[in-house]
C-alpha cells in the first residue's frame, strides 16, 4: 500500500505527540528516502538558531518515517519501529529554515533491512539524516547517525 505525505503526516501527528510542534512540512516520501522542510520558526533557541534538540527529533523522524514507508509499501504488519541509540554531530549553526534528508545508502541495503525482518521478524540497521541549511549557501549543518530496531 502507498502512503502519500497527507497520510504520512496523518500517521506521524497521530503517533508521535512532538510532530505537529516541530513545522514539519513532508516534501518527499517513500520507502527509499524521505525529506522534511522543517521551520526555524518552531524551532530556534536563545542564539536565533535552531535548537539541537530539535535537530535530533526531526532527524529521528525522518528516519522513522522512511521505515514506517517502507513497511506500508511491503505490506509488513508493524509499526514497532524505535531508535536504540542516536548519536548527532552538529557542524554549523542552523540559522535558516533546514531540510532534513534520509535514505537508504544503497537499494541493496534497504532490501537487506527488510529481509532481515520479515526472516527473522527483527532488524537493527544504522540509518543516517542529514541536516541542510536553506539558506544561501546551502550546506550540511548536522549528521544524525541512528541505530533502529523495527519487529513484527
Amino acid at each position: 500500500m502507498e502512503v502519500n505525505p497527507l497520510e504520512l503526516s496523518e500517521i506521524l501527528r497521530n503517533k508521535i505527540a512532538l510532530y505537529e510542534h516541530l513545522g514539519i512540512e513532508v516534501l518527499t516520501m517513500g520507502p527509499h528516502e524521505v525529506r522534511f522542510r522543517v521551520a526555524l520558526e518552531k524551532n530556534y533557541n536563545h542564539k536565533g538558531t535552531a535548537f539541537g534538540g530539535s535537530l535530533y527529533a526531526t532527524g529521528v523522524m525522518a528516519a522513522y518515517a522512511m521505515v514506517l514507508t517502507g513497511l506500508h509499501e511491503r505490506k509488513i504488519n508493524t509499526e514497532n519501529i524505535v531508535i536504540s541509540k542516536g548519536e548527532i554531530e552538529y557542524l554549523r549553526p542552523v540559522d535558516t529554515d533546514f531540510e532534513i534528508i534520509c535514505r537508504f545508502p544503497s537499494i541493496e541495503e534497504e532490501n537487506a533491512f527488510y529481509d532481515e525482518l520479515k526472516d527473522k521478524g527483527r532488524v537493527k540497521a544504522k540509518l543516517e539524516s542529514q541536516i541542510v541549511g536553506l539558506g544561501p549557501g546551502r550546506s550540511l549543518k548536522a549528521s544524525l547517525i541512528g541505530t533502529f530496531v523495527v519487529r513484527c
